[in-house]
């Protein structure tokens, strides 16, 4: 593969994770993490060319997790890779955005791709969606939290696989460990976050209470809030949450966590008891392979828009011991764990 730059801003073994009938059981589905989609063994696409356009930037666990997908995806293939991103992650204002998708068709029409793969929503809303779908530039999407159909996917020309998270059918079983049913939704409070919190919403109903967050300080109140308010809280992401410090965050969580808390995002963890996260490196091997496989003669409309199906449990045992919560061993035995440090006996005094 080779890799090459532009001016402007160019830029585990994973498996799917399923609770069981007992409290919790972790079942492993597909033999291969995120490798088992592509294009013709030995196949070569030596001046091929591909552009992934990424919503964000290199500085987000998300985009490298996408992108250590996709590299690994197309070694050997021989395709050049370029990078862009539209960094709407750190500039969030619509003025910015519908810019950043300006500039990003600006260097796809001096690179002239043979596929574009957009990663997560604002590459779809601030590019796609304006100026190529329905053109004859095949796009592969990956990351999109929205229903693709609020996009008009798919259609001739774009397909891809959408963002679901892993705990929607999972949730129940979580209340094993809570007082009651009532669920609670905390994140930043940003484009994405609103949508996935409207979603939620309508399947949830009135059992959802929503705390979408601005500062620190706002996510402080809100947290101690959701520990009287509901029973079990989705942390969804700290992204967007203005002066967001992982030290003393994980400080005020140890201290206050009193309910089941769990996330969908592996930067997540040290923040919630349970962490079942989806794997970005799915994403970006799906879009990649995908997209090999458009160069190899494929046509976006024979590839059907998929969902992502592979997540990987993580126990954190200083949250558990903050909420209180026994965990089953045959749960801590088919888990990662991390914060063991909270059981360590404390040195005897002589």
């Amino acid at each position: 593969m080779n890799v090459g730059g532009l001016a402007g801003r160019w830029g585990k073994a994973v498996t799917l994770c399923a609770l069981a009938a007992a409290v919790f059981c972790w079942a492993v589905s597909g033999a291969v993490a995120w490798g088992d989609e592509g294009s013709a063994p030995g196949e070569s696409f030596l001046g091929k060319k591909i552009l992934w356009v990424d919503s964000y930037d290199a500085d987000y666990a998300w985009s490298q997790g996408l992108e250590r997908g996709l590299r690994q995806a197309l070694v050997g293939s021989g395709a050049d890779l370029r990078i862009w991103r539209m960094d709407t992650r750190r500039n969030g204002d619509e003025v910015y955005a519908r810019k950043a998708g300006q500039q990003a068709l600006a260097a796809l029409q001096r690179y002239t791709p043979d596929v574009v793969i957009a990663s997560d929503d604002n590459a779809q809303k601030y590019l796609v969606v304006p100026y190529l779908r329905g053109t004859a530039v095949p796009v592969v999407f990956c990351g999109v939290n929205r229903n693709p159909a609020a996009y008009g996917y798919p259609c001739r020309n774009v397909t891809g696989m959408r963002e679901v998270d892993v705990f929607d059918n999972q949730m129940e079983r979580i209340f094993r460990f809570a007082a009651g049913k009532r669920i609670g939704l905390i994140a930043g409070d940003t484009e994405v976050e609103r949508a996935v919190a409207a979603s939620c919403k309508k399947k949830y109903g009135d059992r959802l209470k929503i705390y979408l967050v601005r500062t620190f300080a706002e996510f402080q109140q809100a947290f101690l809030r959701a520990q009287q308010e509901t029973d079990i809280l989705d942390f969804r992401n700290h992204v967007g949450i203005e002066n967001w410090n992982d030290s003393a965050a994980e400080r005020f969580l140890a201290d206050h966590t009193r309910i089941p808390t769990f996330s969908e995002h592996p930067w997540m963890k040290k923040s919630v008891v349970f962490c079942l996260a989806k794997q970005p490196e799915e994403h970006g091997h799906y879009a990649a392979s995908t997209a090999l496989r458009i160069l190899a003669g494929g046509r976006p409309g024979d590839f059907p828009v998929k969902d992502n199906e592979q997540a990987r449990l993580t126990v954190n045992l200083k949250m558990a011991k903050a909420a209180g919560i026994v965990l089953p061993v045959s749960l801590l035995q088919t888990a990662d764990i991390i914060g063991r440090e909270a059981y360590r006996k404390e040195p005897v005094s002589r």
